[in-house]
């Protein structure tokens, strides 16, 4: 019984500590929705509303789990070539999802 109860502290802990330190490494929810706007309504005009939401969702959302708010802020300062290279990952991926 007391080893069920140490464990249960133990998971607990983990998923705690998990949840706080995925969070560190994610944009906030304003820069999120910030990036989403930037995105959407040019993409609505080639791939109309509900493709453009779907992409743009995406690539925020992909972009989120790489990047936090700072190191986005940097790569966006950068040359074109250096932001093509290092957000092309995501419209790759997301791009896929919206495909015929």
């Amino acid at each position: 019984m007391r080893h069920l109860k140490i464990l249960k502290i133990f998971l607990i802990s983990l998923i705690v500590n998990v949840l706080t330190f995925t969070n560190l490494f994610a944009m906030s929810e304003d820069y999120e929705k910030k990036l989403y706007w930037g995105c959407y309504p040019n993409s609505k005009q080639y791939l109309g509303a509900e493709k453009a939401d779907i992409y743009c969702s995406c690539t925020v959302k992909t972009l989120s789990k790489k990047f936090t708010d700072e190191e986005m802020d940097k790569i966006s300062s950068s040359s074109a070539q250096e932001q093509l290279t290092a957000f092309n990952f995501a419209s790759n991926y997301c791009g896929k999802m919206i495909e015929d």
